[in-house]
Order: structure tokens, then C-alpha cells, then sequence
């Protein structure tokens, strides 16, 4: 019997399987999909990671966890996985999410100004920013290596003996007096503990909790710059234009092409996005539009893009807890699509709860119970 299974190994389920099989866990982790999938919402080259964060300052102590983590992955790995390239959040000088992130900053003591859209046009004349807008700055955001850190964390979860199944989708679990059985195609597999990570699959897996839960569609795309420039200097950044959803922009570094993606999208919701379809003429289009906008010199050719599933709760805040009356069961990963950055802290944090530890971070704000 193993202590616990992980269902789901994407950059949650593998960071909850290494933490757990650190501390000495007997773990199985299943996938339904192929290791390194793109069916899910861990995979393309490089995630943005934000030191001051607009969704508010519950998420500060989870964030300053995550960069502690980053960097113990760093040195134990020897690879560089977050690259500090510094970091925008654009609104209009009075939006709520510029005073959130202000207020981050300041609470959390974090190394930041502010500024307006003529100091950032000084700095960064490609970032087309018309006046009434304004910026927090933070030099310690930056970019992940998200694709070389979800395969070092399930290298490093084999490494330290837990057992990792893909293409082996999990068809049911129950409770089976003082354990835990999960049904796969290949078979019913047992265990003390059971941590969910399916992230669009969480409902199916959890009736109970799905009501609460939207299976959203979203789209990046890299773009080659008009005039084969690089954009070495200039930060990541997020754009709230202040009349239609919100631009995270990732300019291209070292002769690389520059990521976008609109959070929202198309707003297209619902199970059926579970399967998606193939990225088309409309969702470039979408994606043109913000470059068009925000960072004119990126809006060359179409490298590709590749579709995500974000997986949204009903206040778009991240659930990370156990099953309340049974803490045998922990479930996270319904990050509502900007969790990737916290993904070691979260590891943690499920590893923490499922072996009856107290957690590192408090993590009530992300209790399942509120949709109970």
C-alpha cells in the first residue's frame, strides 16, 4: 500500500509528489495524459512569476514561500528556473488592481516604485502607454522556466523514490474503511492518503466541489518582432487596458519570440473545454490586438500558439486544503489560472497536509470549505 497517491502531474501533482517523496512518503502519482503534456495549464517554456501581486495580499505569504522555494530548487538543481527580468503592472492610475499591487509591495516590504506612463514611456518607449496610465514596478519579477522545472521536480520526485504513472487515467476513488482505493485502467491502486491535482478534471473527480469550479479556454501565442529586435531590457508585463479583460506580455530575450496571452480570452467556458480545439484565425487575432496596442515592435510573425485550460473558481482564488471531515483527502490546483508561480509553495503545502504537518504558510484564506 502506498502512503499516498497524487492524481494530476502537472506542475501542482509533480511538486506535491516530490515534496512528499522528500520526506520519506511512499508516493504513487498517476496522469491520464503523457508526461510533459500540453492538456493542461503547467506547460509553455516560461511562466511569468509577479513579486507584488494585484490579486491582493492574501497571496503574499504563499508568494514569498514560493520565491524561497524557487531558490532552494535553484541551488539543488543547479539550474537557473526563475529569471529576474523585472516586472510592470500596467492599470489606469486608478484602478483597484494598481492599488492592490501597491499595497503588496508596501505590506510585504517588497523592493518596488511607482510610476506614471511618462516615466515608463522614458524607460521603455516600446511599451506604447497612453497617458492617465500608470505602473508598480518590482526588479524582482521575472519569468519561469516552467517546462525545465516541472521535469526537474518529477526528476527529482523519482529520485527520491516516488513512483510516477502517465497515460494512466483514473477512473474512480471511495474510501474503503481506514484507506483510500483509486480504480485506473489498469487497475485499483491503495493508499493512506490521497491528494487531488487533476486540475479541469477536479470536478469529475469531486462532484461535490464542481459547481463551483469553470473550465475556462485560454490561448498564448509567441510572436516574432517586426524588425528582428530583442527585447533584453525590457520587463515582463501585465496590462489592464481598463475596457476588456487583462494582458500578460512576455517580450522576447535573446532573440526569442514574445509570449502573450489575454486572461479571459474569448470566454469560453464550460466542460466542453476540457477537450478545447485547436488554436485558430480568432484567437490570434485576440492576441494581435494586445501587442497591437501595448507592445507595437512584437506584433511580427506567428511562431504558433498553444491552447491552456484554466480551471476557475467562483472568486477566481486558488483552493488549497483538505477535504473538510476528511482530511485524508487534500485538494488543490484549481488555481483559476495564475498559480503557476506559487507551484513549489503549493507542493509543499499539499505534502504539509496530507502527513498531518503543521503548514508552512496559513492557508485558510484557500480552504475548500468556502464552497461547501
Amino acid at each position: 500500500m502506498h502512503d499516498v497517491i497524487v492524481i494530476g502531474l502537472g506542475a501542482m501533482g509533480s511538486a506535491a509528489a516530490w515534496q512528499l517523496a522528500r520526506r520519506g512518503a511512499r508516493v504513487l502519482g498517476l496522469e491520464q495524459f503523457g508526461e510533459g503534456h500540453d492538456r493542461g495549464s503547467s506547460h509553455g517554456r516560461t511562466r511569468v512569476i509577479r513579486r507584488v501581486y494585484s490579486e491582493g495580499e492574501v497571496y503574499m505569504p504563499l508568494l514569498n514561500r514560493a520565491y524561497a522555494l524557487w531558490a532552494a530548487m535553484e541551488r539543488e538543481s543547479g539550474e537557473t528556473l526563475l529569471v529576474r527580468t523585472g516586472g510592470l503592472d500596467i492599470a489606469p492610475r486608478d484602478a483597484a488592481s494598481l492599488a492592490n499591487a501597491h499595497a503588496c509591495a508596501v505590506s510585504g516590504d517588497v523592493a518596488h516604485e511607482v510610476l506614471d506612463a511618462a516615466t515608463v514611456r522614458l524607460r521603455h518607449p516600446e511599451i506604447s502607454l497612453p497617458d492617465g496610465f500608470a505602473a508598480v514596478y518590482a526588479p524582482d519579477s521575472g519569468q519561469l522556466r516552467s517546462d525545465h522545472a516541472n521535469t526537474w521536480m518529477r526528476t527529482a520526485a523519482r529520485s527520491a523514490g516516488a513512483l510516477l504513472r502517465f497515460g494512466t487515467p483514473v477512473t474512480g476513488w471511495r474510501k474503503h474503511g481506514t484507506h483510500i482505493e483509486v480504480d485506473t485502467a489498469a487497475g485499483t491502486e491503495s493508499a493512506h492518503r490521497l491528494v487531488i491535482a487533476a486540475g479541469a478534471w477536479a470536478g469529475t473527480l469531486l462532484p461535490e466541489i464542481d459547481p463551483a469550479l469553470t473550465v475556462e479556454r485560454q490561448v498564448v501565442g509567441w510572436f516574432e518582432s517586426v524588425d528582428g529586435r530583442s527585447f533584453d531590457d525590457t520587463p515582463v508585463f501585465q496590462v489592464e487596458p481598463g475596457d476588456r479583460g487583462r494582458f500578460y506580455i512576455q517580450p522576447g530575450r535573446g532573440g526569442e519570440s514574445t509570449k502573450i496571452g489575454l486572461y479571459g480570452h474569448l470566454g469560453e467556458r464550460g466542460p466542453e473545454m476540457r477537450a478545447g480545439r485547436p488554436p485558430d484565425a480568432a484567437d490570434e487575432a485576440a492576441l494581435r490586438a494586445g501587442l497591437a496596442r501595448w507592445l507595437p515592435a512584437a506584433n511580427g510573425r506567428l511562431e504558433h500558439m498553444e491552447q491552456c485550460r484554466f480551471t476557475r473558481t467562483t472568486d477566481d482564488r486558488f483552493i488549497i486544503g483538505t477535504w473538510p471531515g476528511d482530511d485524508a483527502v487534500t485538494l488543490v490546483s484549481p488555481c483559476s489560472g495564475h498559480g503557476f508561480k506559487f507551484a513549489p509553495a503549493i507542493g509543499e503545502a499539499a505534502a504539509q497536509l496530507a502527513l498531518g504537518e503543521s503548514t508552512t504558510v496559513d492557508l485558510s484564506p484557500f480552504a475548500v470549505a468556502r464552497f461547501l
